[in-house]
């Protein structure tokens, strides 16, 4: 299991995540972190964490009122070695090393077939819910030979709530499709749920509130622990 922090990004902050209501996103300060400072917040993932991978939702792109372009650059010159995540709504940001972007389904249109067939690999597609609802083209859930190798079951009502991984969806779409690399996101909250996301073949997590709390720690047995956020 390879667990990837998150970082969430709102007008050059970090942010808490609470459930997808973004309008009452905060700036983040925990007792992992007590600032919002973006780039304190991976230095203190760093410090306890050994990690490669990290996720960052610029939340401003993805609502259309700006970006976080300056402090992901700073992002990326601080922490060169890091391979980054990249959600920023669409267009996705242009591929670069070290740079995956994340499409998440949330962002497209009806023509998303015309867009995604275009996109050079790889990339990460998130197949966005909230609470019941799917939030992006319908067709775009019966279209798996259009997904790329790797997807993440995003749970937005679930995310900074710690009431646990919607559990019922993960198991319908990974037992559907098997042969994709499944990502859970949203709700996970300490090893218990690390082990049974592996009894369904999932084999890595975006996290965040549970790190910031202290509920996983660096490592176990079973898991080797990457860092993570919210979104």
């Amino acid at each position: 299991m390879e667990l990837i922090p998150v970082v969430d990004l709102m007008q050059g902050q970090a942010v808490l995540a609470r459930g997808g209501r973004r309008g009452e996103y905060r700036p983040l300060r925990t007792s992992l972190c007590p600032s919002s400072d973006p780039l304190a917040v991976i230095e203190s993932f760093l410090a306890r964490y050994p990690f490669e991978t990290l996720y960052l939702a610029d939340l401003d792109a993805i609502l259309k009122q700006g970006d976080n372009g300056i402090i992901i650059e700073r992002i990326r010159c601080r922490f060169p070695g890091l391979t980054l995540w990249l959600d920023r709504g669409w267009p996705p940001h242009p591929t670069s090393p070290g740079l995956v972007p994340v499409i998440g389904s949330e962002s497209l249109t009806r023509d998303w077939h015309r867009h995604l067939s275009r996109l050079p690999n790889p990339w990460i597609l998130s197949l966005d819910f909230s609470a019941e609802r799917f939030l992006g083209p319908e067709d775009l859930l019966h279209c798996p030979h259009a997904w790329p190798e790797k997807v993440i079951v995003m749970s937005l009502s679930r995310v900074g709530e710690s009431s646990g991984p919607d559990w019922e969806r993960l198991r319908r779409l990974t037992r559907r499709f098997p042969a994709i690399d499944w990502i859970a996101a949203g709700g996970i909250r300490n090893p218990a749920d690390l082990a049974e996301l592996e009894g369904l073949n999932v084999r890595r997590a975006l996290v965040a509130t549970a790190l910031h709390q202290g509920t996983l720690p660096p490592s176990n047995e079973r898991t080797t622990f990457i860092p993570e956020g919210g979104s």
